[in-house]
């Protein structure tokens, strides 16, 4: 699938700058929204979660980036940077309004820029690494159901018109072998169905959380952290463990939006409003923030914001996927005696 394909909401954005040199290191975090954690120098503290290594302070510059991350090949095989363009935009404009909230103590937001905040939070949830790598580990294990399923005719079938004649049942049997062999390799969709997924995804995203009522929480001594993930779903309690959460079912979407200001989008229909900060509830969204982490927490380097927050393990997967590939491969036909 090509972006041009589906919705066309990230390129149109991006499309009036298109000839302005591309960049190759593209924060999934974007800067304006780390430096409310940093100091005056830019510093951010970086504690890497799952591995022996210590926390030490980084330039924001060089903390949650990718090479080429919303990069893909166009038509003439070069690579195409509008997604990248296009998130730059919507950040300027949503840096106007962080501005607004944190700086200024504009609450409730005018409409206009309720807006803008709300599709800034859907492309931040939908732009991180963790959503590409669950699209991808679905493509991999749907793209081997189907190779099961198919069996050793269609293998032959597709061997026999890449290779443009017949292929021996060894050769058949030799790929066969290699292609069951599920847990030996990985299939990878091209990067541009996350881009044409984010098109798609963002103004559905903005939708739910715009009809969700928002709950602004400034604590005044207590201070908070924010990761490499910093859009965190908060599962009802009543939830049974077996399902997921998205931002549809969770009760609620919460993101910090600096050192001591946290925005909960919380029950639908509900209005906007102030919230009651508590040292309980800081403590209870740096617990959630951390585990919303893939690699790493930020905070600032002066606070000492993890104390009693228990950091998680390194995620190995994103999707847990109960069906076992060898059961959809068909059994062998009975030979006649």
């Amino acid at each position: 699938m090509h972006v041009r394909a589906g919705e066309t909401y990230l390129r149109t954005m991006g499309e009036s700058d298109r000839r302005r040199p591309s960049s190759r290191r593209h924060h999934t975090v974007p800067r304006f929204y780390l430096k409310r954690f940093a100091d005056a120098d830019e510093r951010i503290m970086r504690v890497p979660i799952g591995i022996e290594q210590a926390p030490r302070p980084c330039g924001i510059k060089d903390v949650a980036v990718c090479n080429d991350f919303y990069s893909f090949p166009d038509d003439t095989g070069q690579l195409d940077d509008s997604v990248e363009i296009a998130l730059s935009k919507l950040e300027g404009e949503a840096a106007h309004v962080l501005r607004m909230v944190v700086d200024e103590d504009c609450w409730p937001l005018p409409a206009a820029e309720r807006k803008t905040m709300t599709d800034w939070v859907a492309a931040q949830f939908l732009r991180v690494p963790a959503r590409r790598q669950a699209a991808n580990e679905v493509f991999d294990h749907l793209t081997k159901i189907t190779l099961a399923i198919e069996g050793k005719q269609e293998l032959r079938e597709r061997l026999e018109a890449e290779s443009g004649g017949p292929v021996s049942g060894e050769e058949v049997e030799q790929k066969w072998a290699e292609k069951t062999d599920f847990s030996s390799y990985t299939v990878k969709p091209p990067v541009v169905h996350h881009m044409a997924s984010m098109a798609s995804g963002i103004p559905a995203a903005a939708d739910v959380l715009m009809q969700r009522g928002w709950v602004m929480y400034r604590f005044k001594r207590r201070k908070l952290i924010t990761s490499d993930h910093p859009v965190t779903l908060i599962r009802d309690p009543r939830t049974p463990h077996w399902i997921g959460v998205g931002l549809a079912t969770a009760a609620g979407v919460a993101i910090p939006l600096g050192r001591q200001v946290v925005l909960l989008m919380s029950a639908p229909g509900a209005p906007d409003r102030t919230g009651s900060p508590t040292a309980a509830l800081a403590q209870d969204f740096n617990q959630r923030f951390a585990f919303s982490a893939r690699s790493a927490v930020f905070h600032h380097p002066d606070d000492t914001p993890l104390v009693g927050v228990e950091l998680p393990s390194r995620r190995t997967n994103e999707m847990r996927i109960s069906q076992n590939l060898e059961d959809f491969i068909p059994p062998e036909p009975l030979c006649d005696a």
